[in-house]
């Protein structure tokens, strides 16, 4: 009778052997799939130079209010008067963009004025006697003119005698800078220029707005009066040339050439 051995055979070896592939094989899949998800992973960079960042608590803006808009005052009634000497030859045309004013050169209660001026400058009613002169060291001249068309320098002008009496004017006024310039005289006597607003009186200290302009002989001195001023609203502004105190029996008073409006 034959005895069974212990010894194994080949087929009992072969199953642990598989068991322990298997597994081998089973760790080195998961190492493998590991490796390949860390190597698609995009790599970790830095923050971009000048990419926008979410801002840290100090450096959130505080919303601030808007600024108030601002606003030019109001205008006020104003008056300003430069008096100077009258040029040798004044282009009244030139000079009047808005509108321009000469007085008796085709006689005493004549005067030539822009023709696109709208009458703008306006003279009051003449109450007063008066006379035309061609005592005027300085010419005046102009060109676009009713009913005068033009002119090429001429010394004319009126005149007024005895105190009290003279000449009253008037221009528009307007929130709007003007200017108005006027060209007067006086002989043997003291002329006295008053100026106002038709939107307020107007006064410095507690004196209106006055010039004098003082002559002794029987010349006629001149000069020019620069008025600048602008009004609260529409309105006029109004002149008076007068003649504060005669020294002459003979037609001593204040004398009147032109006027310009800018």
């Amino acid at each position: 009778m034959l005895l069974k051995t212990n010894k194994p055979t080949w087929r009992e070896h072969l199953g642990p052997a598989a068991v322990i592939m298997v597994g081998v094989l089973a760790v080195v899949l998961v190492g493998i799939v590991a490796r390949v998800s860390r190597s698609d992973r995009p790599a970790a960079t830095g923050p971009v130079t000048g990419s926008v960042t979410d801002p840290t608590l100090d450096q959130v803006p505080i919303p601030l209010p808007s600024p108030s808009v601002s606003t030019s005052p109001a205008p006020i009634n104003s008056i300003t008067i430069e008096q100077g000497s009258v040029p040798d030859s004044v282009d009244l045309a030139h000079e009047g963009k808005i509108d321009w004013v000469h007085w008796g050169e085709g006689g005493t209660y004549s005067l030539e004025r822009s023709a696109a001026g709208g009458f703008a400058i306006l003279e009051g009613t003449p109450d007063a006697p008066r006379r035309r002169h061609t005592l005027s060291p300085e010419r005046f001249r102009w060109s676009g003119g009713t009913p005068a068309a033009g002119n090429d320098g001429t010394t004319s002008g009126i005149r007024t005698c005895g105190a009290d009496n003279g000449f009253t004017l008037s221009a528009p006024a307007t929130p709007e800078p003007r200017k108005l310039r006027l060209y007067l005289g006086v002989t043997a006597g003291r002329g006295l220029l008053r100026i106002k607003l038709s939107t307020g009186d107007l006064v410095t200290g507690d004196k209106a707005i006055t010039s004098e302009l003082v002559e002794d002989g029987d010349a006629l001195k001149t000069a020019k009066y620069t008025i600048s001023y602008r009004a609260t609203g529409p309105g006029r502004i109004s002149i008076e040339w007068i003649t504060d105190e005669s020294f002459s029996s003979d037609c001593g008073g204040v004398a009147l050439q032109a006027a310009t409006l800018f």
